[in-house]
């Protein structure tokens, strides 16, 4: 019996001290703890990866290392793009050296060689409609064949004389012309000798095309007293002849016009277009230079390497990961009760272990819609107070003191 009186008293201050425990816990405790919320410091990692394949040339920087903005992390090997634009150049130079000519228009000397072209294929069609004529008239008259065929002869001899002289008078003016210096000195005496040659030139063209055209109807005549059975097939070829040469002069005129007349709007407009194409195809070139080497976007720590140089890197595949410190988040779990007294943009104090003198200012950038609870099983009306909302705090971290991982404080107001 006397026993029993002495376990009472002991169970009595257990008892006790038991709820003291309870009340300090469940108000003392709890109402300290209640304008604090605690998280973990977290970082953004951006992806660091090539918009090109290429051999990577050199990676500058190591796993933990700090980077800021703008610096090269990657530099991919580019030898065959410096080809491909040195090419691409080349074509946007050409394309603008034809149209400054488009635009200049022919130069005299293209006029001059054009002009002489065609009175040379003007006094081919007359050799060939004389030799057209010929074979006609030897046809419609056979006997006289031997005097046409005479006279044609004599005609190759004259045409062969004027051809010679023609010919000597053209070269003596090239003598001239190289001895005042060629045909692009710009003094006035020089250009009449240049202009006199060219006369003699266009002269000496003239006589080699009568000459041929004599030769012919001589050959034609020819070729009908040896085989007067062809006389027929002789005429004809006689007119294709004369059709061919005549068609030759049509297309000399109309390159001599179109010489004086200078490009139309049309043809600009296609020079015009060609260097824009080329240019374009330039700048495509130029703009893939850029992406070659890869810099970091932000400012962080380099938290992860999965490439080394010498292997190949493929379009969008990552090569290192940047965690973004300029910036961080903190995530903390507010009480229900808690979270009508807190909104978008609020300033809340943050503290960390790794600087217990300093507080850090963040900003309320999100408030989840839907609450949890914690344990997620809890259902009794008592233990709702444990029913939390997430918030996210975005906090400035210019010196990179916050690092992700570490364990923060929310001071709630």
């Amino acid at each position: 019996m006397e026993h029993r009186k002495r376990i009472i008293p002991v169970v009595l201050l257990i008892v006790v001290l038991l709820g003291a425990y309870y009340v300090y816990t469940t108000y003392w405790v709890a109402g300290a703890n209640a304008n604090t919320a605690s998280g973990f410091i977290e970082g953004e990692e951006i992806a660091i990866a090539a918009e090109v394949g290429g051999r990577i040339e050199a990676i500058t920087v190591d796993e933990g290392a700090r980077v800021t903005a703008g610096q090269e992390l990657v530099r991919l090997e580019r030898s065959l793009l410096d080809a491909q634009i040195a090419q691409a150049q080349a074509a946007v130079e050409t394309a603008q050296a034809q149209l400054a000519q488009v635009k200049a228009g022919a130069r005299p000397e293209e006029i001059r060689q054009a002009e002489a072209a065609l009175v040379q294929a003007i006094a081919a069609r007359d050799g060939a409609q004389r030799a057209w004529e010929n074979a006609r008239a030897a046809r419609a008259n056979p006997q006289e064949l031997d005097a046409r065929l005479a006279a044609a002869e004599a005609q190759v001899k004259t045409a062969k004389f004027q051809l010679d002289s023609a010919r000597a008078n053209a070269n003596a003016a090239r003598v001239r012309v190289d001895a005042i210096g060629g045909v692009e000195q710009t003094r006035v005496e020089g250009k009449v000798i240049v202009e006199q040659w060219a006369a003699a030139e266009a002269a000496a063209q003239t006589a080699q095309a009568a000459y041929e055209g004599a030769v012919k109807g001589w050959q034609i005549l020819l070729d009908m007293r040896k085989n007067p059975l062809t006389l027929d097939a002789q005429v004809d070829a006689a007119k294709a002849q004369f059709d061919a040469s005549a068609a030759a002069v049509s297309v000399a005129q109309a390159r001599l016009d179109a010489l004086r007349a200078g490009a139309t709007k049309e043809q600009v407009a296609i020079a015009e277009a060609a260097v824009k194409q080329a240019q374009a195809a330039l700048g495509v070139l130029q703009a893939q230079t850029n992406k070659m080497t890869l810099k970091s976007p932000v400012s962080g720590i380099v938290t992860r390497r999965a490439a080394q140089p010498g292997e190949i890197a493929t379009p969008n595949a990552m090569l290192l990961g940047i965690t973004n410190l300029e910036t961080v988040k903190l995530t903390i779990y507010v009480p229900e009760t808690r979270i009508g007294q807190i909104k978008i943009g609020d300033e809340i104090p943050v503290k960390v272990d790794a600087f217990p003198d300093k507080t850090f200012i963040g900003k309320v950038i999100f408030i989840a819609s839907q609450a949890e609870f914690t344990p997620r099983n809890v259902q009794t009306k008592a233990e709702r107070v444990n029913t939390v909302f997430a918030v996210r705090v975005q906090i400035p971290n210019p010196n990179m003191e916050l690092k992700p991982g570490m364990p923060a404080d929310a001071m709630l107001k």
